[in-house]
């Protein structure tokens, strides 16, 4: 999308499911009981005075402010920028930007026009149709260690190849690291996928496309057409789940994709949640389960034959480029607080739903 995806629009709805944890709210059934009635004892006693206190009065209670909808203004921050993909925000308030082109660019906030106080070009960056320097995710310690990670379409080794790249920040310079997945994902000018986000179990969560060869999103020894989850030194994790026909964990978490293009996770509950395109139908939206198989290219949409997982939501018979996704929370947020937002790429804007 030409622009920030994460950058705000005009917000038009969107029926999103979104998951909580058994499905649904507690629901309190049946009355608080009758008090029990006392039968009337007979006592003799001698009569003892006792000051009477005086009443307090009870305060009046402050009524609870009606949460409100948030006034939005569509208000760009930077411009002159080449094909801005994803953005990321340090814990002083630094925004680092992806251009498609391969850099990495610093800002001193995301003010409108805050001073570029930063530029890295990652190298062998290969920019064809869709692919490029996408996703950027900054380690959950960063503010000690500057460590920060992308998924970039590179030629390396002869190859044309996604792979998540580990850089390090420090003050405003930033040099290249080393891998964290170097080899075993294709890239390609359509259907690259290249999301990467860190969840809150501070693993990095992967999306790969299914590089325009759509058997591979049902092949488990690929790992193309899956959404990954990986330890930042590049290892499996231990929990990671065992696919049909493997023998131990691998990079996959999930399998059946066709092109991801946004991962977040809904506060509170830690649920992954991730935005999918379709091919002419059924935009996706699916709650990330380990080891589920959302289908493609087998089935787009819900199955009527139930082998696969259903989507949370889809577009139905078209499809609008579901891409960036993110929850929003707190006061500032008002009546919208909690709810999905999801950016799309053919009208430019954002839509969201309440969870």
């Amino acid at each position: 999308m030409p622009g920030l995806r994460a950058s705000l629009a005009l917000v038009l709805s969107a029926a999103i499911a979104c998951t909580t944890p058994g499905g649904s709210r507690a629901t309190p059934t049946g009355a608080l009981p009758s008090p029990s009635v006392l039968p009337q004892q007979t006592t003799t006693a001698r009569a003892t005075l006792i000051p009477t206190a005086r009443a307090t009065p009870t305060p009046t209670p402050t009524p609870t402010p009606v949460p409100k909808d948030p006034v939005l203004a569509d208000t760009p921050v930077q411009s002159g920028l080449r094909i801005p993909w994803d953005l990321a925000f340090a814990p002083d308030g630094r925004m680092f930007v992806t251009e498609r082109a391969g850099n990495v660019l610093i800002f001193e906030s995301g003010a409108t026009n805050a001073p570029r106080i930063g530029h890295f070009s990652v190298p062998a960056i290969r920019q064809l149709g869709e692919s490029g320097l996408m996703g950027i995710a900054l380690d959950p310690d960063f503010a000690r260690n500057g460590l920060l990670y992308v998924c970039a379409s590179r030629t390396d080794e002869g190859e044309f190849r996604n792979q998540v790249l580990r850089l390090r920040a420090t003050g405003n310079e930033i040099a290249l690291e080393g891998y964290v997945i170097r080899t075993g994902m294709r890239a390609a000018a359509a259907h690259d996928g290249c999301t990467v986000r860190v969840g809150p179990d501070h693993k990095l969560w992967v999306s790969m496309g299914d590089a325009t060869s759509r058997q591979l999103a049902q092949d488990p020894r690929s790992l193309n057409g899956k959404v990954l989850r990986v330890n930042t030194d590049g290892s499996v994790p231990a929990d990671n789940p065992t696919l049909p026909g493997a023998s131990a964990p691998s990079l996959v978490y999930s399998w059946g994709h066709r092109n991801v293009q946004g991962i977040t996770f809904q506060p509170g509950t830690g649920i992954p949640f991730a935005s999918e395109h379709g091919q002419d139908t059924h935009d996706e939206i699916n709650v990330l389960e380990p080891g589920a198989n959302y289908g493609w290219p087998l089935a787009e949409g819900p199955d009527p034959q139930r082998r696969f997982r259903d989507p949370a939501w889809t577009s139905g018979n078209v499809t609008i480029a579901t891409s960036g996704a993110t929850f929003v929370s707190g006061q500032n947020w008002g009546t919208w607080s909690g709810s999905l937002f999801v950016a799309q790429l053919k009208e430019s804007d954002l839509r969201g739903s309440p969870c």
